[in-house]
């Protein structure tokens, strides 16, 4: 049970959120702001309002910000992006937990248990909920959308890689204790932070798999950055190398070998390499409940390369792939709307009424709570803005800060990658769609470099004069909208 610390750090942090947004630039705001509550907020804490859904460490930062763009910032907000096809998924995906009630108008039982049927108020707060959720899409969008933003996104989720390792470092020398030192509880099954003789940090992430996934994402920026560094590089070395030992005390050997597979990727490859690489990761995340349930993932595979590293292991994995048997089997029950909430997605032995399946990876939690309906529009959220950057590529458009967007792409398409065997979607999953999602070919470098000169170059003044002789006042300039700015007069030039 969370402290009154607990609840009076998440009451303040709107506060906190609003001293942010009139001393920065919105979009630095917006993601100090997001990644501050993802890394300091108590997990399982939460205000239950009347007539809303819960306001906990995920929902409150993302309402807080839309109402301070809005506020302060004086932004106006779309909520729905410009993209027919994003825009049709995000309107499917709110409304659809109304087909789910419609499908789930009858109790469950198993045995002596009885789950309840769904009602029109689940709907309408399943309907809320999935809004808030995505809400973060929508200002990764919206506000995310320049090179600026994108540049200060990287940097700032490798400086808050940087802040967070020093007590993730801590835990894995002293045990997993400043969520119970700070808030009272501890968020999570103790035994599950203990790998190969020591400990995972957790902090106050609520386990060490979503830490695990943070410092790789937090590694993965740092290698965007040493990428895209103009002149010195040596401070940028220095992150990457140290955030790499801080993610293999992390002790998380999934987030370990995607570090390996996207970090040399970020490093080394080109655009066209980057391109095809986060097409097959898409592909691969958007129909893996298919590969799934006809057998086409080496499940056994899988298991002989985790024995070779340990035989604990090995049994971890084998419980995650039964677990998937069961659920995509009970899923298929359902197969449109999904089994709704109440765990009705869950299986219950018929004689004791205990829950005997356990849901690891966020993609089956999709389809048994929201069915093929939840998964396409969400995933396909997910992936959309990676398929899009690939066809841009093949069609020949450039960009002039490409490194920057092709490395955000790879930090997205390893945390797609994660959520096959873990819940590790966050809001910063759903900023980073929303961000790349905005991407437009612009110039390329030496263009704007061109565009820049002929900017600074002189004009001639024409001289006007009286009658008498003498010089008469010269007419201001016409300003049209943004001529002030390179910016402006880039897009005028286009």
């Amino acid at each position: 049970m969370p402290n009154p610390l607990a609840f009076l750090v998440l009451f303040l942090w709107p506060i906190v959120m609003l001293i942010l947004f009139k001393r920065m630039p919105p979009h630095r705001a917006l993601v100090w702001s997001m990644l501050g509550a993802f890394m300091f907020l108590p997990e399982k804490a939460y205000f239950d309002l009347p007539l809303v859904p819960q306001m906990n460490k995920y929902s409150l930062p993302s309402v807080t910000a839309l109402l301070l763009m809005m506020t302060v910032a004086k932004q106006k907000v779309r909520l729905l992006p410009q993209s027919r096809i994003a825009a049709v998924l995000l309107v499917v995906l709110v409304l659809s937990p109304f087909g789910t009630v419609f499908t789930n108008l009858e109790p469950v039982f198993w045995g002596r248990l009885g789950l309840p049927p769904l009602s029109l108020r689940d709907s309408i707060g399943d309907f809320m909920r999935i809004g808030i959720i995505a809400l973060p899409f929508i200002l990764g969008y919206q506000f995310l959308a320049t090179a600026e933003a994108r540049q200060d996104f990287v940097k700032i989720f490798t400086y808050c890689g940087l802040i967070y390792s020093v007590p993730m470092v801590l835990e894995t020398r002293l045990t997993p204790i400043f969520s119970f030192w700070f808030y009272g509880y501890f968020p999570d099954l103790f035994g599950q932070q203990i790998r190969f003789g020591g400990f995972r940090p957790v902090v106050f992430m609520g386990h060490g798999l979503i830490v695990a996934t943070f410092a790789l994402l937090a590694a993965t920026a740092s290698a965007v950055l040493l990428r895209g560094a103009k002149g010195s590089r040596s401070q940028y070395i220095v992150f990457l190398v140290y955030l790499m030992i801080v993610l293999i005390l992390c002790k998380t050997l999934g987030a370990i070998v995607l570090a390996l597979l996207f970090i040399p990727l970020v490093l080394f490859s080109g655009t066209r390499l980057k391109g095809w690489a986060i097409l097959v990761c898409a592909t691969f995340v958007l129909t893996y409940p298919v590969l799934r349930a006809n057998e086409m993932v080496p499940t056994e595979t899988l298991l002989d390369y985790a024995r070779m590293v340990q035989e604990e292991r090995a049994g971890s994995l084998y419980f995650r792939f039964f677990n998937e048997d069961v659920l995509l089997a009970r899923a298929s029950e359902k197969p449109w709307f999904g089994w709704g909430s109440w765990l009705r997605n869950h299986v219950f032995d018929s004689e004791t009424g205990d829950l005997v399946t356990v849901t690891d990876g966020y993609w089956i939690i999709i389809i048994g709570t929201m069915g093929w309906v939840g998964y396409i529009c969400v995933f396909g959220l997910f992936t959309l803005p990676l398929f899009r950057l690939f066809t841009m590529r093949k069609r020949g458009k450039e960009f002039p800060d490409a490194a920057i967007i092709y490395g955000i792409a790879l930090m997205l398409a390893a945390n797609l990658v994660d959520l096959i065997p873990n819940s590790s979607q966050r809001p910063m999953t759903w900023l980073m769609a929303g961000m790349l999602l905005a991407v437009r070919p612009g110039l390329a470098p030496s263009e704007e470099d061109d565009l820049e000169d002929a900017d600074n170059t002189p004009k001639p003044v024409h001289v006007r004069k009286r009658r008498d002789g003498t010089a008469a006042p010269a007419k201001p300039p016409l300003v049209t909208p943004h001529a002030e700015t390179e910016d402006g007069f880039a897009r005028r030039r286009r």
